[in-house]
């Protein structure tokens, strides 16, 4: 069972108390044990409890899940790896500068671990922007960071269903099959035995529905994986 309750664990480069729950607390540490270096946090969590944080964090640090760490003194592949390895253990990790497209903030990384309670409203928001692809701005402009495929996340989400782009070979020749199979009428010649008349419109729509239908098929193989587990 997930701890949340929340500690103190030493200052952020403000002086001021940096609160994470135990949980992310020990997700955290996995991140920097992956990394090979210690990112230099400069706001926890819970913020409220040491005044409130930066203005421009708009209250996503007020309750658990949100972090910043510094990314000046890091190298530029240190920065990929930081968003990179906390993508890949189930967070979200964006880099912020003052450039308007990343958030006109001070240059820094925040981190998201959307699966940390309580989250503030704004923290809850960030992590559906970055399910969806999205960069966890209000703008919800795409996702400007490397993505995990399929996405991670901790725990993973089973119901996650992956874009078209992410299917295999062996996905994507199914749909072709499927939409061949519901399309056969314009495939035969007008006197063979199979041709039945169907006008394009109907084809169109036999396509169509094909389509709508993979991606439930494929959800309901990975649920029936999952329960194999």
């Amino acid at each position: 069972m997930p701890d949340f309750t929340v500690h103190a664990y030493g200052t952020d480069t403000s002086g001021r108390t940096i609160f994470m729950t135990a949980y992310m607390h020990d997700w955290w540490e996995r991140v920097v044990a992956d990394l090979g270096f210690r990112p230099t946090i400069v706001q926890g969590a819970f913020m409220v409890r040491n005044g409130g944080g930066a203005a421009a964090s708009a209250g996503y640090h007020d309750q658990g899940g949100c972090i910043d760490v510094r990314i000046w003194d890091l190298t530029s592949g240190q920065q990929q790896k930081l968003v990179r390895t906390v993508r890949s253990h189930g967070g979200a990790g964006w880099r912020r500068d003052k450039t308007p497209q990343h958030g006109d903030m001070d240059p820094h990384c925040h981190i998201t671990l959307g699966s940390d309670r309580p989250l503030s409203a704004g923290a809850a928001e960030s992590w559906r922007s970055y399910l969806a692809g999205c960069n966890g701005l209000a703008n919800n402009a795409p996702d400007y960071e490397w993505r995990p495929r399929p996405l991670v996340t901790n725990p993973p989400q089973e119901d996650d269903m992956p874009a078209y782009r992410d299917w295999d070979k062996a996905d994507k020749d199914a749909l072709v099959q499927d939409i061949l199979d519901a399309d056969m009428n314009l495939h035969e010649p007008k006197g063979s035995p199979d041709f039945v008349g169907v006008t394009l419109r109907e084809a169109i729509k036999n396509i169509s529905r094909a389509v709508d239908a993979i991606p439930s098929k494929i959800g309901a193989e990975v649920n029936k994986a999952a329960r194999r587990k």
